[in-house]
């Protein structure tokens, strides 16, 4: 069931009223937003043997559930970015130009495209430009700039918001979680119904949240010793170190919203560490503090020791500009 981007669903059921779907397809936004969920949802659209598509219940729409439909493929990661190698992308192109096994269209649906190789990107667009009549694309990513811009040109980008709190809770709630557990979650999370799985079901995850927190009221007490064996304590991974360094900054945000607006809503995992920080948070010193945060994305791009990485953002946090 998809919850939240109703009209955005609207206007994919509207192209296919009127037979224009698009062929070539990206689905943008934050990681656990639903942007695979839409994918086979949008297969499904293209797929589905009855008249009120997607049904859910037919024969195709079943297997691409399952994720054994002949005719959809799920395009592998390959690499130690986790990207889409050039091989695989020519492989790709070469079977595209195959017609389906089992109906009138094949997809093809490469997730998660922030690391795509801009050599491959290169090589998929040919075949995006003038696809053959069967063969669709859709691309997921958390921001459009994860694509080149002539690939871009070549598709159709929707972005895919969260959904309502409210929403999230009655979708864990669907999938079993209790009521107290789902309220925990969607605290941390609120309408990313995918982070709020996560953090029930994954202990990185809700460690990376109390972590947040931690680095939080560090920064607020002036612990600067504290705030380092923190920054330790996320680990050594590069994954891991990008995901608690959005949370913090995400904090942030939420502080400067604060300190304008106290009523505003919060899309961060520490609404009390945001107000404790919004009374000693000047505009000048939120820009800073952003600005530090994206000084640690492009060292982890660049391959920079994270340790070391971890270390100048302490040592810039606590500084008093």
């Amino acid at each position: 069931m998809l919850y939240g981007n109703e009209s955005l669903r609207r206007a994919l059921l509207k192209m296919a009223g009127s037979e224009r779907l698009a062929q070539c397809i990206l689905f943008y936004g934050e990681k656990g937003i639903g942007k695979k969920t839409l994918s086979k949802w949008y297969a499904k659209l293209l797929l589905c043997e009855n008249e009120n598509a997607p049904c859910g219940v037919c024969k195709n729409c079943k297997t691409i559930q399952k994720n054994v439909h002949p005719d959809v493929i799920w395009v592998p990661h390959s690499g130690k970015l986790g990207g889409f190698s050039v091989e695989t992308v020519r492989d790709i192109c070469s079977d595209a130009v195959i017609a389906p096994n089992s109906g009138e269209r094949k997809i093809y649906i490469f997730d998660d495209c922030d690391r795509m190789d801009v050599r491959a990107q290169n090589i998929l667009l040919k075949i995006i430009e003038e696809p053959p009549a069967f063969a669709y694309f859709i691309f997921t990513a958390a921001s459009r700039q994860a694509l080149l811009p002539t690939v871009l040109s070549r598709l159709m980008a929707f972005g895919v918001s969260r959904c309502t709190e409210e929403e999230a809770l009655e979708a864990l709630s669907v999938s079993g979680y209790s009521e107290d557990e789902a309220a925990k979650a969607v605290s941390c999370f609120h309408g990313n119904i995918g982070r709020c799985m996560e953090y029930l079901e994954n202990e990185q995850t809700r460690q990376l949240v109390s972590l947040t927190k931690e680095a939080v009221r560090c920064i607020i007490e002036k612990r600067e010793y504290d705030l380092l064996k923190t920054f330790y304590n996320a680990g050594s991974d590069r994954n891991a170190v990008t995901e608690f360094t959005g949370m913090l900054e995400k904090v942030f945000r939420d502080a400067m919203v604060i300190r304008f607006d106290q009523e505003s809503e919060c899309i961060g995992c520490d609404r009390e560490g945001a107000e404790l920080l919004a009374g000693r948070l000047s505009a000048s010193r939120g820009q800073y503090y952003h600005k530090c945060i994206q000084n640690v994305y492009s060292a982890i791009n660049a391959n920079v020791n994270l340790q070391l990485t971890l270390t100048a953002l302490c040592a810039e946090l606590m500084t008093g500009r």
